[in-house]
């Protein structure tokens, strides 16, 4: 089926479907450690248990999203946007259980328990066949970053909509109702209803771009319908998968730390936690400039180049943030700076991906977009569960502990603050620089030449 140009409302809302997913997401990445904790109010043993089971779950299951999109028959409504259209009610009503608290603990905690792994599942899957629509969707290396470009736009803007409705939505819930409780399951329930609704955005504006359910069955009338080896032989064997895995996995790293760590700065060296829901709010807008300007940057320079030139700068200024960590507002400018790059990078990373799934088809001769898509989920779990290790050791080697007073913190526990801020994630951004510099060498003279080999096949194919 010959592509489709893009249209002028994929050019413009292709993203509020993610910029939904981020809502929902941002409840459990904020509250949900909180909410049992201090609402539930399950034992300290129970949440531990809960956060071990819950995580390692997650991150075993993550490579295999897309192995079932491309594993499985495609639906009525095609092989991708069939799940977006399916999955996000069975989301809303799972993720509400996630945030309860029904009948003791034992159960309360199963019942969370099974309300995390399973929601997740549901969502995983039509997050994944919604990054896997940008390659489908997109004729040109440009049109890859384009889209990637407001995907990761619309996303910044969930950072910016959360911070100012996500604590307030709970409490007023938790009024109305008179539980507050309850006032956590609706808040959830909430945004995993505009993530919904934004999939399904994403469903109807994609209408004409995909083969339905019939027509992708006659076209793979006689292929073989790939299997869970030949996949994992697929990835094996691509160098630029490998390498992009790697480089990604370090570029989460920097973003999960400085994520974790700014309070520690806020509270220990500027000495005013106040500032942390400024910071908050001017990082969201710092990445949601970077996204934006990542199309015009990627078609300019191309995706690869950008995400080169961005982790080098944006590690550079996290540098500069290191030498300045003293002066809040140097800090606050270099960190910004870093933020607009790191925005360019949640765009152009993507479409590497995508760039990828081309490369991949090309090699095999069998398209497997939404497993190697799919496959980025890999390097984020792996760098969340990493993260819990980082941070600590750089604390405790500078003679941190909880008991501290922020007012009286020595020298060796404030740099160390400022170094596990700033300075690791300079590093590991630089890391993936050299990684990507040196072993991602997948150029748009290349893609371009694949693109062209791959609708040559394809057209051969239909004549026959």
């Amino acid at each position: 089926m010959e592509k489709k140009p893009i249209s002028k409302a994929l050019r413009t809302f292709f993203g509020v479907g993610d910029m939904g997913f981020s809502l929902m997401a941002s409840v459990e990445m904020y509250f949900f450690v909180f909410f049992m904790t201090n609402v539930a109010k399950f034992p300290l043993a129970t949440v531990a248990l809960i956060g071990s089971v819950t995580s390692i779950g997650d991150a075993l299951l993550s490579p295999f999203y897309g192995a079932i999109i491309d594993g499985t028959k495609p639906m009525k409504w095609g092989k991708y946007r069939s799940w977006m259209l399916i999955c996000p009610p069975i989301v809303v009503i799972l993720y509400m259980f996630q945030f309860t608290k029904i009948g003791g603990d034992g159960l309360g905690a199963i019942i969370v328990t099974l309300g995390f792994i399973l929601s997740h599942i549901a969502w995983n899957i039509p997050w994944v066949a919604n990054i896997a629509l940008i390659p489908m969707l997109s004729s040109t290396p440009a049109d890859r970053g384009l889209l990637s470009s407001r995907r990761a736009t619309w996303s910044a803007m969930a950072g910016i909509i959360f911070s100012y409705t996500g604590a307030n939505l709970a409490a007023l819930y938790g009024r109305v109702t008179g539980n507050e409780v309850l006032g956590y399951t609706l808040l959830a329930g909430t945004f995993a209803f505009v993530m919904m609704i934004g999939y399904w955005a994403h469903f109807k504006m994609t209408d004409g771009y995909e083969e339905t359910g019939a027509q992708a069955a006659a076209s793979q009338q006689n292929k073989p319908r790939l299997g869970l080896i030949q996949m994992l032989k697929m990835a094996a064997t691509n160098h630029y998968l490998i390498v992009l895995l790697f480089g990604d996995l370090m570029r989460y790293m920097a973003n999960f730390i400085m994520t974790a760590a700014a309070a520690y700065y806020f509270t220990y060296v500027a000495k005013n936690p106040a500032l942390f829901a400024t910071y908050l709010l001017l990082a969201s807008l710092a990445r949601l400039v970077g996204s934006y300007i990542a199309a015009p940057v990627t078609k300019k320079f191309s995706s690869r180049r950008a995400s080169i030139a961005a982790l080098i700068l944006g590690g550079g200024f996290l540098v500069v943030a290191k030498l300045v960590g003293y002066n809040v507002l140097l800090f606050f400018v270099a960190v910004m700076a870093a933020g607009i790059f790191l925005g360019i990078l949640q765009a152009s990373m993507v479409a590497l991906y995508s760039d990828v799934s081309v490369y991949s088809e090309w090699q095999s001769g069998q398209p497997a977009t939404a497993w190697i898509m799919g496959l980025m989920t890999l390097s984020l779990k792996i760098a969340v569960i990493s993260r819990g290790t980082v941070i600590p050791f750089v604390l405790a080697t500078a003679g941190f502990v909880a008991t501290a007073d922020p007012a009286t913190a020595s020298k060796a526990l404030t740099d160390g603050v400022i170094n596990v801020f700033v300075l690791i994630p300079a590093i590991f951004m630089l890391l993936s620089a050299a990684i990507l510099g040196f072993g991602y060498r997948l150029t748009n003279e290349k893609l371009e030449g694949f693109e062209k080999e791959i609708a040559e096949r394809k057209s051969a194919a239909a004549s026959q």
